[in-house]
């Protein structure tokens, strides 16, 4: 045995009373490294001082007001301080809110859902539309449709870029949040983990990264059996007892409505799935000790891991995440002679429109980008957020490349909309290299602040004009089609009206039998 010298993070009291300092945790009272906890206002040291502990929480005690591993506030308990105590859940990356038996917690999933449903059935609707505009007319309207896949892949984008472990300032961090809704009147956070707490979690020993990979991996077959069961409820209302009359219709709105919705879930299925596998040494060099960066309570490496890896997360990737996928892009290359067939074009039609010909297969361009990117952001971090985040700029100039070379959208503002928002992204990943480096000088701090702003601010500025534009475009061919229908062309008099009856023939009436 030999005593070493106590690190800065490490509080030494003499003999064996070896603790952390405020802001920092150590996993267990033989670790010599002590770590930064994700909220320094967790961890509150080893030394409780005039602080109640009754709501507080110790993994090792060494007496009642000394902690080796270091007290942790009452909101947080885990490894790392990173998990939310009972009747708390998560709020951004960092924070727990208290939950309650507010029913507007309930309510606001409720709009939630309504929400995602409206979106969903909106697109459905848009990539359904067979009709295509007459020359001077107005516009097709799944221009519309194609508007808003590029927005969903710009928001999964901006979703990939937010989620490296860049030390982003407070601004970016709001600019990139997506689901921190505060109630005003309670001062509490919604969050449907609290929904999650009172009713699966309480019930089954199951921890929530593992709830939420498992939902993540049956939704697409839950949200596909929901769209086959609406379709034949919408059929059998439209057309009564004939509804089955035109199965290959039904088919192919069915067909449309799963490839739409597994689109949008994409992304976030391969996110899920990729950090089931990202697991993190919150021991020291001596002692290693290997949890899921995504839920710090999770041992990786071990058989409950192992079998959610085999069972769920793997089977999950295979088929949604590259199958499914790769399994379309060989549809479409098979029939790529057929892609205006009515029949053809509406099953599989949201994945080509408004491409060129010669450039059909752009959507899976598109999908393999995205994936590279989500692969970057989770398997190499261990190699440095900088050779991280450079790698993600040489895919999204790659793209780039690519959309300069092909221009691949037979409209040029779609063309405008897909550039700007690699060129976004690769402007933000830029930027956050700077915030790796600590302080920063506040005027560079704020420069960076300003120019992540801009360019974010400024795709969403040019595709809101640009939807607007087409939607009010719509709006007048509607309204004009509507006052055309009722317009009535008056009779001037009863010689007019007399004109529009058939002549009778002098010649019949000579010819007449007598």
């Amino acid at each position: 045995d030999k005593c070493l010298t106590c690190p800065d993070t490490i509080y030494c009291d003499g003999k064996d009373a070896v603790g952390v300092t405020n802001g920092t945790w150590r996993f267990d009272s033989w670790s010599n490294k002590a770590l930064t906890c994700l909220n320094t206002d967790a961890c509150l040291g080893s030394i409780l001082g005039d602080r109640n502990k009754s709501n507080l929480y110790c993994k090792e005690l060494y007496n009642e007001t000394f902690c080796y591993t270091g007290w942790r506030s009452e909101r947080f308990r885990g490894n790392y301080c990173s998990q939310c105590a009972s009747g708390y859940a998560p709020s951004g990356s960092t924070n727990c809110v208290a939950c309650s038996g507010n029913p507007w917690y309930y309510i606001l999933i409720v709009l939630i859902c309504i929400g995602a449903t409206g979106f969903i059935v909106f697109t459905v609707r848009n990539a359904l539309n067979k009709k295509a505009p007459k020359k001077g007319e107005g516009i097709d309207s799944k221009k519309i449709s194609i508007m808003i896949k590029i927005f969903t892949n710009y928001i999964q984008l901006v979703s990939i870029v937010s989620s490296f472990s860049f030390q982003w300032p407070d601004q970016v961090d709001s600019l990139f949040a997506t689901s921190n809704t505060v109630s005003q009147s309670t001062t509490q956070a919604f969050s449907i983990d609290c929904v999650f707490q009172s009713t699966i979690n309480n019930k089954f020993d199951i921890r929530p990264f593992f709830l939420k990979l498992i939902f993540i991996s049956i939704a697409p077959m839950i949200i596909g059996l929901i769209s086959v069961v609406v379709w034949f409820i919408i059929f059998r209302v439209k057309y009564k007892a004939n509804w089955l009359a035109d199965k290959q219709l039904l088919k192919s709105n069915i067909i449309t409505s799963l490839v739409i919705i597994l689109f949008m879930l994409h992304t976030t299925i391969l996110q899920t799935n990729f950090f089931s596998f990202r697991c993190k040494n919150i021991g020291d060099t001596e002692r290693i000790h290997w949890y899921l960066e995504k839920d710090l309570e999770i041992a990786c490496w071990e058989s409950q891991h192992w079998q959610y890896l085999f069972f769920v997360a793997i089977p999950s990737l295979l088929v949604w995440g590259f199958g499914t996928p790769l399994f379309a892009l060989f549809i479409i290359r098979a029939n790529k002679t057929n892609l205006d067939d009515p029949g053809f074009k509406g099953k599989l039609g949201f994945l080509y429109d408004g491409f060129k010909k010669d450039v059909y297969f752009w959507e899976f361009v598109i999908l393999y980008r995205k994936i590279a990117m989500v692969f970057i952001s989770v398997f190499l971090s261990s190699i440095g957020i900088t050779f991280q985040a450079l790698a993600i700029i040489l895919v999204a100039f790659f793209g780039y490349l690519l959309q300069l070379h092909y221009i691949p959208y037979e409209d040029d503002t779609l063309n405008k909309l897909e550039k700007s928002s690699l060129v976004n992204a690769t402007l933000t990943l830029y930027c956050g290299l700077y915030f790796t480096s600590g302080s920063l000088p506040a005027v560079l701090n704020y420069l960076l602040i300003v120019i992540i702003f801009i360019v974010n601010v400024n795709f969403m500025v040019l595709w809101l004009r640009e939807l607007l534009r087409e939607v009010f475009q719509v709006v007048r061919d509607f309204l004009d089609k509507r006052k055309k229908a009722n317009q009535v062309v008056p009779i001037k008099d009863e010689e007019d009206a007399e004109l529009k009856e058939e002549p009778k023939s002098p010649r019949a009436e000579v010819l007449k039998p007598p």
